[in-house]
């Protein structure tokens, strides 16, 4: 697995991109964001971060899903920005619409396209 990082081309300081690469589990997808806090990578000036699954395999249950809602809801930083999360397959997609209907304090959201998210991010 691996997680490939860009800025977006238009919006550079506001949106980052997750590109998510083959298998990918929870202990991954903290690491992932553990790294983004200790770089200082989520900024003030960062409104969103789009998740793009759809070059990936979600491994997750609802189990593993508790520990990453968890995880995210100890961090205030992850209250201020926009969690878009950009799958393609139905296993992909049932996680960001639980945490958009159950987590109130993070502002998560799936969609099929980038440029949906963005749109949505930039709002």
């Amino acid at each position: 697995m691996s997680i490939l990082y860009q800025k977006h081309s238009r919006f550079s300081k506001s949106i980052l991109i997750r590109n998510f690469k083959g298998e990918v589990d929870v202990n991954e997808i903290i690491r992932s964001w553990e790294y983004l806090r200790n770089e200082s990578l989520l900024t003030h000036q960062l409104k969103g971060v789009i998740n793009n699954l759809t070059e990936c395999d979600l491994v997750m249950d609802l189990n593993s899903f508790k520990l990453l809602m968890s995880y995210l809801n100890q961090h205030e930083c992850f209250y201020s920005i926009k969690l878009a999360v950009v799958c393609d397959k139905p296993k992909s997609t049932v996680y960001p619409t639980l945490g958009a209907e159950k987590e109130s304090k993070l502002k998560i959201k799936p969609f099929s396209t980038v440029d949906a998210a963005v749109q949505w991010i930039i709002v």
